[in-house]
Order: structure tokens, then C-alpha cells, then sequence
């Protein structure tokens, strides 16, 4: 392709009147014409260009305008210490960033879709659709996948004042969301891969006192009691809970049976029925269905009944969780994994046999004697696992 060339000043007829123009190249490739009334306005723009091209070659051919604006960024620049090229790269930036993004909400709702399709179980979903929606109201109402930062995601993971392990969990899973966005080319990159890590250091184990333990039974909703009975006295995993079916609960036998597609070590395992476990399922027992509810309602359920029981707060969207908690200055916060954490330590009080209980827990001996021994004394064991219904005849009951 032939270049442009500047050309000496030539005449040509417009509109019946005579004018000089001037042929140069363009900044960007391609050509200009300059047009001028008078030969010598033309002659002094010739000469200023031709030493200009020397110069800078065809980048100093701006036109007027640019020529202007740029005058005027470079004034509004003074100070910052920023160049025009500066202010140019970080503009660039910004299209790039904000560019082809997908407001966040909507973003949120489809990767919820795409994960539900993918047959994932209810209870990862629950715990998804919960982070990603705290996540969402923490953000402005016109973010979008594009333009959340690093910065954006520290601030929130710093936000949130919960334990390290809780911490993660939040950073894993936006963490996922955003490498679907990425992926999809709705966000330029994945901000979440540089933000704030957590160290999770082994904790105190907490447990539940027989009074506090009694108090969260008596609050619970129907729906969500057997799978609350499990984690309590039985010591399942929420896992384990979430996925459980009542075939798997023998009643007459006092026995039930984690197997190996639900079990965390995907080893099949037999739990014993503590007597006060069996009397609280008794009223509940189906011939087959899931324990725990597969609506979202049960992580409502949840909340308000530990709220009721003295623990919190949490946080909701939910209209009925926060009225409940509002104003409620008596709140504790609640242990992690408190009725796996309860079951575990209580039963080994009671029974001091280390390896029954390691292997009804499903875990190893050392790390129930490590994690659970001696929390507990066998008298407030023995009260533990006499926690019963009020309908259970010839009992007496702790004082909910």
C-alpha cells in the first residue's frame, strides 16, 4: 500500500471560488486535507508540518480538535504528577474491565442454574445460593462481573468477622463463581485469585451444655428435628445429615447405617441409636425420604431455632430471621460444628471407649482423642443423653 506523502500547497475550485489545499498523513494510517482561503495560511501550515513529520513522523498530524483536547487534559493533569499517556492506559483499562460484563445479580442467578443442572446436592447448592446472596448485597447495585475488584473481594472476606475455616469457605466459593464468569468471558480475569487468604488454626472444639442442647430441640421446627437429633446425639456430619435417608435409620434395631456414597471418608460405617435419640425419632420415622428438608426453608428453620435457643445473630435474607434476632442483645455466637462437636465429645465421656466411638464418628482414634477427650464430664454426659421429649413417659427432663 502506498504511502501518503505531504503535498506542497495546490489551488482547486469549490463552489466556484478558489482555495489551497494540503494532502498529509494520517496519525492511524490513511490520509487528511487540510483546506485553507488564503496561499499563505496554507504555505505556514506546510512548512510547520514538514518539520513536525520530521520530528515525530505522521503522529504529530493530529487534528484541531485532539490538538485542543489534549491542551485541556493535560491542564486538568497538573499536579497529579500523571501524564496524558498515563491517563490513557488506566481509560483502557477501565473499558477493558467494564466492558462485556453482566450485571451481577443476573450473573449470580445463571451460575446458580448452571450448578443446580449439574445434579449437585441440595445442600452444597443451599450453602452456595446463601454466600453468593451476602456477597450480592454487599456489592452496588450496579455492579457488574467486569468491574469487581480484588479489592472489592478483600473487603468483603474482611467484612464478614466469622472464623478462618468460615472465611474460606466464602473465598472458595466466590472464588468458583468467578472462574465461571471468566470463563464465559464475563469478567476480564478472576479477581478473586490474589485477594486475602485465611490460616485455619486449629480451634477449641465447642460444645453445647446439656441445657443449651435441650433449649435448641424444643425450638425446632418439625421439619428440621430428626436431622437436628442426628447431628446432636448421633454425631453425623451436616454432610452426612443433608444426604441421609430414613432407610437408613433402623429403629427397631437402634442402628443406622452411613454408607460409603454419603459418608465423608466414603467408608460405610454403623452408628448406635442412643436411647434418647430413639425416642425423639420415634414420632418422626418414615419408611423412606430424606431426613433433612430439601426446601430452602430449612436453613430458616435453622436459624430461628437457634436464635430462639440464645445463639446468633446470623445472617438472612429472610424477613422472619431478622425480626427475630433484631434487638436481641443476649445472642451468642454459635460453635462450628456444634452438634457433630456435642455428639462426639459426650458420647466419649459417657462410654470412655476411644475406639467405638472414633469409628462411629468415622474418624481416626488419634483425632477423637486429640479433638475430643476430656471436654466434657461423664455427669453432664449422663444429662446429655437424657435429654428427651416432653411426651417420653417417666422422664424428667431438663428445663428447656
Amino acid at each position: 500500500m502506498k504511502k501518503t506523502k505531504l503535498s506542497a500547497p495546490r489551488r482547486v475550485k469549490i463552489g466556484g471560488k478558489t482555495f489551497w489545499q494540503i494532502t498529509a498523513p494520517a496519525p492511524h494510517g490513511g490520509r487528511i486535507r487540510k483546506t485553507f482561503k488564503e496561499r499563505e495560511d496554507a504555505r505556514i501550515y506546510h512548512e510547520r508540518a514538514k518539520v513536525q513529520l520530521a520530528q515525530f513522523g505522521a503522529a504529530a498530524m493530529i487534528d484541531d480538535r485532539t490538538r485542543t483536547d489534549a491542551a485541556r487534559a493535560t491542564e486538568l493533569l497538573a499536579g497529579t504528577g500523571k501524564t496524558l499517556l498515563d491517563a490513557a492506559r488506566f481509560l483502557i483499562e477501565h473499558i477493558r474491565r467494564t466492558e462485556g460484563g453482566k450485571p451481577l445479580r443476573d450473573a449470580v442467578t445463571d451460575f446458580l442454574a448452571a450448578k443446580k443442572a449439574e445434579h449437585l446436592s441440595d445442600r452444597y447448592l443451599d450453602g452456595l445460593r446463601h454466600r453468593l446472596t451476602r456477597f450480592l448485597v454487599s456489592q452496588s447495585k450496579d455492579a457488574t462481573t467486569a468491574n469487581v475488584t480484588t479489592a472489592d473481594i478483600d473487603r468483603f472476606l474482611t467484612s464478614l468477622h466469622r472464623s478462618p475455616g468460615t472465611g474460606t469457605t466464602f473465598r472458595r466459593d466466590l472464588r468458583t463463581f468467578f472462574a465461571w464468569t471468566s470463563a464465559r468471558g464475563l469478567s476480564p480475569s478472576n479477581p478473586v485469585e490474589h485477594a486475602a487468604t485465611f490460616k485455619v488454626r486449629p480451634g477449641k472444639i465447642g460444645v453445647l451444655t446439656p441445657e443449651d442442647a435441650s433449649a435448641l430441640l424444643q425450638a425446632c421446627d418439625p421439619a428440621i428435628l430428626p436431622g437436628v437429633v442426628l447431628g446432636m446425639f448421633c454425631g453425623l456430619r451436616q454432610s452426612e445429615i443433608a444426604r441421609i435417608d430414613w432407610r437408613a435409620i433402623d429403629l427397631a434395631s437402634g442402628i443406622l447405617t452411613v454408607g460409603a456414597d454419603i459418608a465423608k471418608t466414603a467408608g460405610r460405617r454403623i452408628v448406635e441409636i442412643p436411647e434418647n435419640a430413639h425416642a425423639w425419632l420415634a414420632a418422626y420415622a418414615k419408611d423412606s425420604g430424606p431426613v433433612w428438608p430439601t426446601s430452602e426453608e430449612a436453613r430458616n428453620f435453622w436459624n430461628l431455632a437457634r436464635i430462639e435457643a440464645g445463639f446468633g445473630p446470623f445472617f438472612s435474607t429472610r424477613a422472619a430471621v431478622n425480626a427475630a434476632q433484631e434487638g436481641r442483645g443476649d445472642l451468642r455466637p454459635w460453635p462450628d460444628n456444634a452438634l457433630r462437636h456435642s455428639g462426639i465429645s459426650y458420647r466419649l465421656a459417657l462410654t470412655r471407649d476411644l475406639p467405638r466411638v472414633a469409628t462411629e464418628a468415622g474418624n481416626s482414634p488419634a483425632i477423637v482423642q486429640r479433638h475430643y477427650a476430656e471436654l466434657v464430664k461423664p455427669n453432664a454426659a449422663k444429662k446429655f443423653f437424657a435429654i428427651l421429649p416432653r411426651e417420653a413417659p417417666n422422664v424428667i427432663r431438663l428445663s428447656a
